[in-house]
């Protein structure tokens, strides 16, 4: 019977190194296919998180829409601002709801103005290959950007800026999925669209808080409640970005910024108000009272139009913006022109860079006709004399026969101007710039310098003034003659009093 024998061989270290390389090659290729299979996800969840068909409608001059899509159900978040700088993106908009097709609303823009924006998804931003995208705003469409509309109600009040609450406007579609209730600071719209959106603009400029706490809650609501408290808008933007929201009742906390004192608003208010001709108009300036005032109001919201603001008749405007001079000359932009013979009816008021009611002074008013007079340089009597003057800054002058009633009958004031260095133009464009003394209308036939808020030309000091006749159109074609004298102020001459 033959019987098989077991050998008891050892493995040689060359066996054992083979095994051990084979085995670390077959490591190597499984722990490549795992990292191939972890970036081919990464990457395609990074790829459907990239908006897609980017698209922008301009719904009127203070509001667009931002549109694009996703391969995943994503929250969309749009960064904007007026300057193609990242960080200066402190206007955000964003929709709530989780979708694939996203549609922000972007609102509270400034007409004729061109924005600059990003997209952000979670932790990654999008911007358009670095160059952003643009909005540009259409000029006018609404009272205060559009000088040809004619309100119902006069007064216009200019765009607030909310810090440091989120201000709401929402558009909700319920579906038998979704249940919202919507709490007091949001105006829900019912649409036919079957993708259910709530589109949230807000400025990011959040007052810090004067509690030493830290928002820690974790329900959205809760934290738009306590803005301005312990919790800031990006705690309620980070809030959003987290997770889906169920809207629920309840106050929520949006404080407006302080009205302006009425102390303030008395102490700045705007004292004279008058139109050089019925095209020409000037009022009192903000730099020249205490620095309180110049700091505070940095603008003038000013209307023109052709009834008085107390009629209720429709009126054609001359002018509804706001600018920063304290001169205008109508017509403002593409509104109309005054035809001969208009009345004209105009006010002022001094803003905050915030605008409206509550940042601003109240209203100055006056009134001025255009002349139905086609020529003052043709009547030869209506013509300036002579220009003298008495003392120094003291001026009288006189028409060849003041007492032609057809000079009476067209005319109806005088313009005198007065440099030290006898140019006339615009100062901007003048080397070296004028020193004005005066610049001013008069239905007399003197004046006393200084005029305003000019200073009081000094002993030895050039003076140059013309004056010319106009009639209430104020223009090149209905205004006589300049006639022009220049003089040095004699020494030691009393200074002449203000007129007032």
């Amino acid at each position: 019977m033959q019987i098989a024998t077991v050998q008891n061989k050892k493995i040689s270290s060359q066996q054992i190194k083979t095994i051990g390389f084979i085995a670390g090659v077959g490591v190597l290729i499984a722990a490549s296919i795992g990292i191939f299979f972890m970036v081919q996800g990464t990457s395609t969840q990074a790829s459907e998180d990239v908006p897609q068909n980017v698209s922008i409608q301009t719904r009127d001059a203070t509001s667009a829409t931002v549109s694009w899509e996703t391969g995943k159900e994503t929250i969309a978040v749009v960064e904007y601002g007026t300057a193609a700088d990242a960080n200066t993106f402190n206007e955000f908009a964003f929709s709530e709801i989780e979708t694939t097709t996203h549609n922000v609303n972007l609102t509270s823009l400034e007409p004729n103005t061109t924005y600059f924006f990003q997209i952000r998804i979670g932790d990654e931003i999008y911007d358009n290959g670095g160059s952003f995208w643009m909005i540009t705003t259409p000029p006018g469409g609404d009272l205060e950007g559009s000088p040809t509309l004619s309100p119902s109600d006069p007064i216009i009040s200019a765009p607030v800026s909310i810090t440091p609450s989120a201000t709401i406007s929402a558009t909700i579609v319920p579906t038998p999925s979704i249940s919202a209730s919507i709490s007091a600071t949001l105006t829900p719209t019912l649409t036919g669209s079957p993708t259910p959106t709530a589109t949230i603009s807000a400025t990011l400029s959040p007052t810090p808080s004067t509690s030493s706490s830290v928002c820690t809650s974790n329900n959205c609501t809760t934290i738009l409640q306590s803005l301005g408290a312990v919790c800031t808008t990006q705690d309620y933007v980070r809030c959003l970005l987290g997770a889906n929201v169920t809207i629920t009742q309840g106050a929520t906390n949006t404080p407006t910024p302080t009205p302006l004192s009425s102390s303030v608003k008395s102490a700045c208010a705007i004292n004279s108000f008058q139109a050089n001709s019925c095209t020409s108009w000037i009022w009192e300036d903000m730099t020249a009272k205490e620095k309180t005032c110049s700091d505070v109001f940095t603008q003038y919201f000013v209307q023109c139009q052709s009834t008085s603001f107390e009629s209720s008749d429709p009126a054609t405007w001359y002018c509804n913006k706001t600018v920063t001079s304290n001169q205008l000359t109508l017509p403002c932009d593409t509104a109309p022109s005054p035809p001969p013979g208009q009345a004209i009816f105009c006010r002022v008021r001094a803003e905050s860079a915030n605008g409206g009611v509550a940042n601003a002074t109240d209203w100055i008013y006056t009134n001025s006709s255009c002349s139905t007079f086609s020529s003052v340089s043709a009547v030869t009597n209506c013509k300036i004399n002579y220009l003298q003057q008495n003392v120094c800054g003291s001026w009288n002058w006189s028409l060849n026969n003041p007492n032609d009633p057809l000079c009476t009958d067209a005319l109806d004031h005088y313009f005198l101007q007065c440099t030290g260095n006898g140019l006339f133009s615009a100062p901007a464009s003048l080397t070296p710039t004028p020193y004005w003394y005066c610049n001013n209308t008069t239905t007399d036939r003197f004046l006393d310098m200084p005029c305003d808020n000019s200073n009081a030309p000094g002993d030895g000091d050039p003076i140059t003034c013309r004056v010319r006749p106009e009639d209430a159109q104020g223009t090149d074609s209905h205004a006589g003659d300049w006639v022009t004298t220049s003089v040095v102020c004699p020494t030691s001459t009393p200074t002449p009093t203000t007129a007032l």
